[in-house]
């Protein structure tokens, strides 16, 4: 069976190879000139690596006095396997020696400066990868990578100011508009909402208007801070426009938008608001209904009736429930059988997870806005829908 080892002696092979072709094929110039000979180490250190015997051959490589294009390459694949192996002292002892090798050309050292900020990443040394990073960022080819790595550290530590900054320094070098940066404000203005400064809140929320990503977390942040100040108004035309644009966040607004219709005296205007929805779209009950089972919204009799159709005409649950009470003409028999069934439901739909990424499949109980697997924003989505599976299993 292949091994890692292997197929790194392949591809320094290949490197190899490809070489000598390359010397042959452009270097015909002086064709009485000896062969180019390939170092007895460098051979030795090769089969060293195909042996396994990683130890000898990292001291080999680190002893060996020159280091040409050959050797270099494989000082980098060895630092790489070793960093994939989870060997990341082995791999900052490779790129530390070749940094110490004073006949490297710059592009060279610029490159074994950001492998050995690679390195400092696997081990977690974030601080000294940071400062590493920053000196590439200047470098005529590793900056973009360097800028990019910088992102990624600042969105770990929360970072959020460098963030932008950064970002701002990858639209120049790549001319590219960044989708992330709209996340990073609206980062800062969660931050301000939780220090209690909602001016500075507002203000960040500024540079998400014009976003088409962030567009709709900015628009739940700017409720928030208008259902906190009182305005229940402007609150309320927030929610129903976040609605209008993905009503897959229904489970997330609904209690919001009932409790600002009930703020202000509307609890009416809310059920209308609620059969308007059904009208439009009849889908929309199942999702309403779902809503109303996770938010626990039972003093809507819009929602609770959303919730009773559900019931009884889910082919599961019409066989798992005492239908004749949830239909019994007794008002005070049918509630209690409501309430029984609905916080079941709630239990159930609250301990499974509610989320997921659609980029990755990552799921969580909890909403967020960035996914902590594969790193992209704005991927995880509501799964909006009851487990019902689970009571099956």
């Amino acid at each position: 069976m292949p091994t890692e080892a292997t197929f790194l002696l392949a591809a320094l092979l290949i490197v190899w190879a490809a070489s000598g072709w390359a010397f042959g094929r452009f270097g015909d110039k002086d064709r009485n000139a000896p062969p180019t000979r390939i170092s007895a180490d460098y051979i030795r250190g090769l089969n060293l690596v195909l042996s396994r015997r990683t130890d000898e051959a990292l001291e080999l490589f680190l002893q060996m006095a020159k280091v040409d294009d050959d050797t270099l390459e494989t000082h980098f694949a060895l630092g790489h396997l070793f960093r994939r192996r989870g060997e990341v002292d082995r791999a900052i002892r490779v790129h530390q020696n070749l940094l110490a090798r004073p006949s490297l050309s710059e592009e060279q050292r610029h490159q074994a400066l950001y492998a050995l900020g690679e390195d400092y990443l696997g081990a977690g040394l974030f601080d000294r990868a940071e400062k590493l990073f920053n000196e590439l960022c200047d470098s005529e080819t590793v900056a973009k990578a360097a800028l990019e790595r910088l992102v990624y550290i600042y969105e770990r530590e929360q970072e959020w100011k460098k963030a932008i900054e950064t970002h701002r320094r990858l639209e120049v070098l790549s001319g590219e508009k960044s989708s992330q940066v709209a996340h990073y404000y609206c980062e800062l203005a969660e931050q301000a909402i939780r220090d209690g400064d909602l001016q500075l809140a507002r203000d960040h929320l500024k540079s998400t208007v014009r976003s088409e990503t962030g567009a709709l977390r900015g628009a739940l942040i700017r409720a928030e801070i208008a259902k906190r100040e009182g305005d229940y108004a402007q609150a309320l035309g927030l929610y129903e426009q976040v609605l209008d644009r993905d009503r897959a966040f229904i489970a997330e607004v609904l209690p919001n938008l009932f409790a600002c219709f009930q703020a202000t005296g509307q609890v009416a205007a809310f059920e209308r608001y609620v059969a308007e929805l059904i009208e439009q779209d009849e889908s929309a009950a199942n999702d309403l209904a779902y809503a109303g089972i996770a938010g626990d919204l039972t003093e809507s009799p819009a929602l609770v009736k959303c919730v009773e159709n559900f019931v009884l005409h889910d082919e599961i649950l019409s066989n798992l429930v005492d239908v004749e009470d949830l239909q019994a003409e007794d008002l005070e028999r049918r509630t209690a059988a409501f309430r029984r069934i609905a916080g079941a439901l709630r239990k159930l739909t609250l301990s499974n997870a509610r989320y997921r990424c659609a980029n990755c499949g990552y799921s969580t109980q909890r909403f967020l806005w960035h996914c902590p697997s594969c790193k992209l924003w704005e991927s995880i989505r509501p799964i909006q829908r009851v487990p019902l599976e689970s009571l099956m299993s």
